[in-house]
């Protein structure tokens, strides 16, 4: 399918930046997150090399464009690291990249001819030397030999490689998918029988103390109770937030906090200096603290939605 190896390259720089992956997986390991995301940056241009490769209708002038050869084969070897260090970042850190091709069932050849053609065709293995046949070349197929030191002659079928290099890498990619999906449902699972929303239950009372603390002659006293109750209220969703998301909050819910906190403590400020009863502005901060509590409310049920689903 066109474009399904870029297609699976887009959903993995998005998933590996998903809070309930990225903050316990990538954060805490700045070194491992730049080598997933620069692996999956150079899966996708080695990708599109490939597909370049495969729109071109001739091969030179000639006939022949050993550039054409040596990029492809180059294309493919740097796709395999790729693919091998996103998949050791993300799944299995102590894994062999013999290991890996093995897991699965890369046909080693297209490695092999790469490191023939493209590696050091003229010191191989210090007794190996290579050379592409002269003569025209066709676009799917080409000729090389060599001394091993017995003389050795090899075809190649670029077609049948890009085939296998394509199924290669989209197995590898749906396996790193798969294992990032499956971490972040580990992450939702340790938290999904517990509902923040409720946590925000009694805050309608305590707004309402804290008005007759503003505005209510005989019962102003329960101001302090209002304000000191709905701090709790608020440090306790906070702390399980920062439990579910490695102290890295999403933006919108630490915006809210910053603005909860500020009004909470201007409420202090005001009950310490006696000057909360009769204060029109600290109604007016009420009102903004209804509002603000009214959005973090919302946010609150889309975070229980998200764990439960």
């Amino acid at each position: 399918m066109e474009n399904e190896i870029l297609d699976l390259c887009n959903t993995l720089n998005r998933v590996i930046h998903e809070p309930l992956y990225h903050n316990f997986y990538n954060i805490p390991n700045e070194l491992v997150y730049n080598q997933k995301f620069t692996s999956i940056d150079l899966i996708e241009d080695s990708q599109i090399a490939i597909e370049e490769f495969e729109s071109i209708k001739s091969i030179g002038q000639q006939g022949r464009s050993t550039l054409l050869i040596y990029g492809l084969l180059q294309s493919l070897f740097l796709q395999q690291d790729g693919l091998y260090h996103l998949y050791k970042c993300v799944v299995n850190e102590n894994i062999k990249q013999t290991e890996f091709f093995e897991a699965f069932s890369f046909d080693k050849e297209i490695r092999d001819v790469r490191n023939d053609i493209a590696g050091h065709p003229t010191n191989r293995k210090k007794t190996e030397f290579y050379f592409i046949a002269k003569g025209p070349i066709s676009k799917d197929r080409f000729t090389y030999a060599g001394y091993t030191p017995e003389f050795r002659k090899v075809e190649v079928d670029l077609k049948t490689f890009i085939c296998k290099q394509l199924d290669f890498t989209r197995n590898v990619l749906q396996n790193v998918n798969e294992e990032i999906l499956k971490k972040i449902e580990m992450k939702k699972n340790e938290h999904k029988t517990k509902s923040l929303q409720e946590m925000m239950v009694g805050t309608g009372r305590n707004i309402q103390l804290i008005y007759r603390g503003i505005r209510d002659t005989t019962r102003n006293f329960q101001g302090e109770l209002g304000v000191t109750t709905l701090k709790a209220s608020v440090d306790e969703i906070r702390s399980n937030l920062n439990i579910r998301y490695n102290d890295n909050l999403p933006s919108g819910i630490s915006e809210a906090f910053r603005l909860i906190d500020y009004i909470l403590k201007r409420f202090d400020q005001w009950w310490a200096e006696k000057t909360l009863f009769g204060n029109d502005d600290a109604e007016i901060f009420l009102d903004s603290l209804r509002n603000q509590l009214n959005e973090l409310e919302e946010m609150l049920i889309e975070i229980d939605e998200e764990f439960n689903n």
